[in-house]
């Protein structure tokens, strides 16, 4: 029995692997059409790469670290009101932070389009096409994964920890910096890096919000498959891919994604 959840569980995981393999192998292929599997191999296609995917690779990045930071500092004070606080209206206040969560981040598009239409019908100010525009367009959604992975982490908390620092003679921000926060910290981070993945995969809010100069990776790989797909689009792609395994190899080397996430190992 055992040997048959293993042998399902590696077939899913080969399953969900298979499309980024393919992805990766064919930025490789010689042929000018995609074909799979490649007809030969080449990597011609990584030094034709237009300056504009690596521009929009910049912008996303920006946008993405600049995003989870954001939604970080505001997600986890609300996160901590919202399980310790004791005020009226907590639980709308509560349901306004995670309601994002159940919308499609389309229609957060369209009614972000909208907002900046009518900031420019009243005041005059144009921030359509501008990196503070995406950035706070992606907060409404993002600042929900911080939320929900701090009050998470906030299920097992002793609150005891917290009560001693302060007997011991240690200030209420002494403590929430030294007791509080190292504690909270797995929470508090994989709640930073699903609002980093979840800002730099996303295309309705950036394509309505978004182009010009701040036109981000996933928006320009939409929209140049839309009328013609080439290898180099795979190249990037591929690019992206190693660029996301390596940062993981990194935090499991420095932090240990077991830790990261809150889970122990076995």
């Amino acid at each position: 029995m055992r040997l048959l959840s293993r042998i399902f569980v590696a077939l899913v995981i080969g399953f969900l692997l298979l499309p980024v393999f393919m992805v990766v192998i064919t930025s490789f292929s010689s042929s000018p059409v995609l074909v799979f599997p490649p007809r030969g191999l080449t990597t011609a296609w990584y030094s034709n790469i237009s300056p504009e995917f690596f521009e929009a690779l910049r912008v996303s990045l920006v946008v993405g670290v600049s995003t989870a930071v954001l939604a970080t500092v505001i997600g986890t004070p609300a996160a901590l009101a919202i399980v310790r606080g004791r005020f009226p209206g907590k639980r709308l206040v509560a349901t306004m932070f995670l309601s994002p969560l159940m919308v499609s981040t389309l229609v957060i598009g369209v009614g972000l389009f909208q907002y900046v239409n009518t900031l420019w019908d009243i005041f005059r100010v144009s921030l359509g096409g501008t990196i503070p525009a995406l950035i706070a367009g992606q907060l409404s959604f993002t600042i929900p994964f911080v939320i929900r992975a701090v009050i998470a982490g906030q299920a097992h908390f002793d609150r005891s920890l917290e009560e001693a620092s302060i007997n011991l003679g240690a200030r209420p921000v002494e403590t929430f910096f030294r007791v509080t926060l190292p504690l909270l910290l797995p929470g508090v981070l994989s709640g930073a890096i699903f609002a980093f993945l979840t800002s730099f995969d996303d295309i309705p809010v950036a394509l309505f919000v978004g182009g010009g100069n701040a036109t981000t990776l996933p928006v320009k790989i939409y929209t140049s498959v839309e009328f013609s797909i080439d290898a180099s689009v795979m190249a990037i792609a591929a690019i992206v891919i190693c660029g996301s395994l390596l940062c993981v190899l990194i935090l499991d080397r420095l932090v240990g994604v077991d830790k990261l996430m809150g889970t122990v190992r076995t």
